[in-house]
């Protein structure tokens, strides 16, 4: 299966290797994600503290839990040397396309199938950029394709394949907040394997196991019994700032996120103030305005489909505004300034627009695998996990972690339109 997708093989770990020289060599892409994960590890490492900040500065209670353990401690095992983990994730990167392979052959056989996503692969350039980040998506991606992986070995019994699926579910839910809600569907699915196959299958309960014990832990840090307090930034920050942009325009978000609410908080009285204000804020915004959430939840959803990685081509680029937000331009509809900044780099423009139309061709061809993916109800639940737990934001980094899985959806719809105009044309 491998022997005739070398050259493939090739021009993909050339690319990686290509990407991780610019990066450390010449770009030094930063992001605010990269700075509090090493952060965090630094005073994991050094002081036995899950912090995602400077401790001998004014202290930002929110950071005790923003980030969850498993990306710092991942960086730990790379001794959290930006050029070590730039090689860890290329390996991961080399990783998930072979994992994505052996999953696709499990689907279909033809050789056909395999060109395809090895091109589309190779074609999902924030696949690649982001092993010049120090972020958790491109783990999380391994995490859910090794998933993938287990699910599809039928020579491994339901019984090891339920524990092997808990614990990459466990290590989900630690690497990245996202996963969170799932762990609703633990009880769920409990339940679920103890009617149809008359068993206890205690392991996927684990999830909640994880997320109690990481709440507890956090409470002793901030008082609050939380799992992470990315939850209440997303839902200030973005969910509802989001909305205001949409119904009443980009200076309006702006005054929204300078109310008091979005005060940063410095003591624990604080951010137990700042907790219960903010979710009050977003929660009204967002009820109140209901259908216009409705409509930016679903653009989110879409424009994490099609985003071809703006966010991280301007990046690597460094050329990514700091002074105002794209996403928030688009929803207030300020076409004049979004205009202005984005024909200001003629280049990287065409280029996100020839990947534009590549990622609209993956919708049409992976249109023509729904037949096919009413099969595995798996993978089904988890593209609509992503798309409906996404939100406004929706942005290629948001589809990474499941992009893998897509691909392989996407080459078994290549397949079947192929099979379709064969068969129309013998007719």
């Amino acid at each position: 299966m491998f022997k005739c997708l070398k050259p493939a093989f090739r021009m993909i770990f050339c690319s990686a290797c290509l990407v991780f020289v610019l990066s450390v060599g010449f770009l030094h892409p930063e992001t605010n994600d990269s700075v509090e994960y090493q952060k965090a590890a630094h005073n994991l490492l050094k002081n036995n503290l899950l912090y995602a900040g400077e401790i001998s500065k004014h202290i930002d209670y929110r950071l005790f839990s923003k980030r969850t353990a498993g990306y710092p401690l991942f960086l730990i095992f790379q001794n959290n040397v930006s050029w070590v983990v730039g090689i860890a994730s290329v390996f991961l990167l080399m990783l998930n396309y072979f994992l994505g392979l052996s999953v696709l052959n499990t689907l279909t056989k033809k050789t056909n199938a395999k060109y395809v996503y090895s091109w589309f692969f190779l074609l999902n350039i924030p696949l690649f950029l982001h092993t010049s980040f120090v972020m958790a998506d491109l783990l999380l991606a391994t995490i859910i394709n090794l998933a993938a992986f287990v699910y599809c070995q039928s020579r491994i019994s339901s019984s090891k394949k339920i524990k092997n699926l808990s614990l990459l579910w466990c290590l989900g839910v630690l690497v990245k907040p996202i996963i969170l809600p799932s762990i609703l569907l633990s009880p769920l699915v409990f339940s679920y394997l103890w009617i149809k196959q008359n068993k206890l299958y205690f392991s996927s309960l684990f999830p909640c196991f994880v997320f109690f014990l990481v709440s507890f832990f956090n409470q002793q840090q901030t008082g609050v019994f939380e799992y992470s307090s990315i939850s209440t930034i997303n839902l200030g920050q973005y969910n509802s700032k989001l909305l205001i942009s949409e119904k009443y325009g980009y200076d309006s978000a702006q005054s929204y996120a300078l109310r008091s609410e979005f005060m940063v908080p410095r003591t624990q009285n604080e951010y137990l103030d700042y907790k219960k204000t903010l979710q009050s804020l977003a929660t009204e915004t967002i009820f109140t305005n209901w259908p216009s959430y409705l409509k930016i939840h679903l653009l989110g959803s879409v424009k994490m489909i099609l985003d071809p990685g703006r966010y991280e081509l301007y990046t690597l680029l460094g050329i990514t505004p700091s002074a105002f937000s794209l996403t928030e331009m688009i929803y207030a509809k300020d076409w004049q300034k979004l205009k202005l900044f984005m024909f200001s780099n003629i280049g990287v423009l065409g280029v996100f627009v020839i990947l534009f139309l590549i990622n609209l061709f993956k919708v049409f061809v992976f249109i023509f695998s729904l037949k096919e993916l009413r099969k595995y109800w798996f993978f089904g639940l988890i593209f609509l996990y992503f798309l409906a737990i996404v939100g406004p934001v929706g942005a290629a980094r948001f589809m990474l972690p499941i992009s893998i899985v897509y691909l392989v959806f996407c080459s078994v719809g290549w397949v079947r339109l192929l099979d379709f105009f064969q068969k129309r044309s013998k007719g």
